[in-house]
């Protein structure tokens, strides 16, 4: 009888502990919030012992405090937080953002195009999603979104040589522009897959950027697929230039003495348009484990569609051998870098960012051999984001780094020049990027 009676106990318990872990408000997990006057701001963090695992954090600006260290799961009341497992992207569009990359136990291994905005409980969720092929390789893919209803990414697993049009409002595939034709004319000896079937010729992996009804596009030639290996006998940059009213691509330029821009992750955009309609490329050299090129900044000017060869920003002259730029915006006309402080140790395709230690410059580009060093402190690496963003007519600075004691948060600088910390974080999560979200 008393056995008996435990086990109705034991059930009981049971029930309640079930019952008391249940979600409430389940319907509301993917309403899309209406009202984004608060918990409006999202902050990007990547878990500082595993890069794969990003969370966001919805805030209210007007209640933090430059001068507190947070614990952002131990403020709930500030920081609402979630992890719907994606990467973040650097792309976003009125209430919504984009990432090319979403994470599977720790690894950015399940490609798509995912738009995320807020639900009605103030937490990041996948509100909509376009499949991109994965085909037996994950390459990085970039994307690029002119207007509300016209945006552009690559989806090598489908299209190896294509570039997908979408509508990012309605999420629908509207087209393609295929750059095979002009490749095959271009290079007509390339060599197109490997023994393995594996494709050799990637379009829109480092580049996917439109600048004055023109959309330019990246075409890497490479020597092995698995490693994103670039022959070393390559010393060039190829770009596609393509007309967006007609979606004809026009011709393919090139840039000598570099073979890569950005980095091969999705995360990462290494371009930038100015004010006056000029478009930079930052390149850190990077050919995997083949040789690579010395660190540049280069740019195509306003009303040209061909590369300015009578001006360059070449970061080993100017700061030293093996230095590279990681990280590029144009604010208020200034170029704005993130520069490593010793010659870039590449062991890997992560680097050394933990030991690595990198500074915030800005150049003029009327003089682009002479730059100031920011007042901001020195970083960690940041090979999958891209620091610097503008958030309320403010251009906004992530400062990651791991190791406790030393500053992780983000800076900001205002329109009038001053800079001042906005945000600092416990080290346990690094911030990637920040986003504005509004109707």
């Amino acid at each position: 009888m008393k056995l008996v009676v435990k086990i109705v106990v034991l059930i009981g318990l049971f029930s309640t502990t079930i019952s008391s872990c249940k979600v409430k408000n389940l319907e509301d997990i993917n309403i899309p919030k209406s009202d984004f006057s608060r918990f409006n701001y999202v902050l990007a963090t990547e878990d500082a012992s595993t890069e794969d695992i990003t969370t966001f954090f919805a805030y209210n600006p007007s209640n933090i405090s430059p001068n507190k260290i947070y614990d952002l799961f131990n403020e709930e009341d500030l920081f609402i937080n979630s992890n719907p497992s994606t990467s973040s992207g650097h792309v976003s569009m009125n209430q919504f953002f984009f990432s090319l990359a979403k994470d599977k136990q720790g690894y950015s291994s399940t490609p798509g195009l995912y738009r995320l905005t807020l639900n009605t409980k103030n937490r990041v969720y996948i509100e909509d999603n376009l499949s991109i092929s994965k085909n037996n390789l994950f390459p990085a893919r970039q994307l690029c979104i002119v207007n509300e209803n016209l945006g552009f990414f690559y989806n090598e697993g489908k299209d190896a040589h294509k570039i997908m049009v979408f509508n990012p409002t309605k999420m629908e595939l509207t087209g393609s522009i295929d750059l095979k034709p002009i490749i095959e004319s271009f290079r007509p000896d390339a060599d197109w897959v490997d023994n393995a079937g594996n494709n050799l010729v990637r379009t829109g992996s480092l580049v996917i950027e439109e600048n004055e009804g023109k959309l330019y596009v990246s075409i890497v030639f490479l020597e092995t697929a698995g490693l994103n290996l670039i022959s070393n006998d390559e010393n060039h940059f190829y770009l596609a230039v393509i007309d967006i009213s007609s979606l004809e691509v026009e011709k393919i330029i090139a840039y000598e003495g570099v073979k890569t821009v950005g980095f091969f992750v999705s995360e990462n955009k290494a371009t930038t348009v100015d004010d006056n309609g000029n478009l930079y490329f930052c390149s850190w050299g990077w050919n995997q484990f083949n040789e690579g090129n010395p660190s540049k900044i280069f740019r195509i000017k306003s009303g040209e569609t061909e590369f300015d060869m009578a001006w360059e920003i070449d970061i080993e002259n100017l700061f030293g051998q093996g230095r590279i730029a990681q990280s590029i915006i144009s604010y208020n006309n200034k170029i704005y870098v993130h520069i490593s402080d010793i010659a870039y140790p590449f062991y890997s395709s992560d680097g050394n960012p933990e030991s690595m230690s990198m500074s915030y410059y800005v150049i003029d580009p009327s003089t682009p051999d002479q730059y100031e060093q920011l007042n901001i402190p020195a970083s960690n690496a940041s090979n999958r984001i891209n620091v610097f963003s503008i958030i309320d007519g403010n251009l906004m600075i992530a400062v990651p780094n791991a190791e406790n004691g030393k500053f992780n948060g983000l800076y900001q600088l205002k329109s009038n020049g001053e800079l001042e910390k906005y945000i600092q974080i416990e080290n346990k999560y690094r911030p990637t990027r920040l986003y504005k979200l509004e109707n």
